[in-house]
């Protein structure tokens, strides 16, 4: 019965720390949003960064380019706050900026920065 107690304990701290970390959330919304899926990309977003990204797709300011490719440099996480640095196909490097709201790391723009 110990056994089996230690096994389900065991089993619910490795599903618990294999959750979605900022570097998963930011390339999934990186990579929809550069194939023109802002629905799909929305959903890796907090709710004002949709609004600024239904906005811009309004006014036609989002580009496609379906040949982005995210490449991972390097994360820092502070609290609730995460930056993932990464660079593009051809070597430009930016940040993302996410929060972690109710357990979930999403992708969060300041309209005033």
């Amino acid at each position: 019965m110990k056994k089996n107690f230690l096994l389900i304990l065991a089993l619910g701290l490795l599903f618990s720390c294999s959750s979605s970390g900022p570097k998963k959330t930011a390339e999934a919304f990186l990579d929809n949003l550069a194939k023109g899926k802002v629905d799909e990309a929305k959903k890796y977003a907090t709710e004002a960064t949709g609004q600024m990204l239904d906005l811009a797709s309004a006014f036609g300011g989002l580009e496609v380019n379906p040949d982005f490719e995210f490449t991972f440099l390097r994360d820092s996480v502070v609290d609730n706050n995460a930056w993932v640095y990464f660079a593009d196909q051809d070597g430009k490097e930016d940040a993302v900026e996410l929060v972690k709201i109710d357990g979930e790391w999403l992708v969060h723009t300041d309209a005033e920065k």
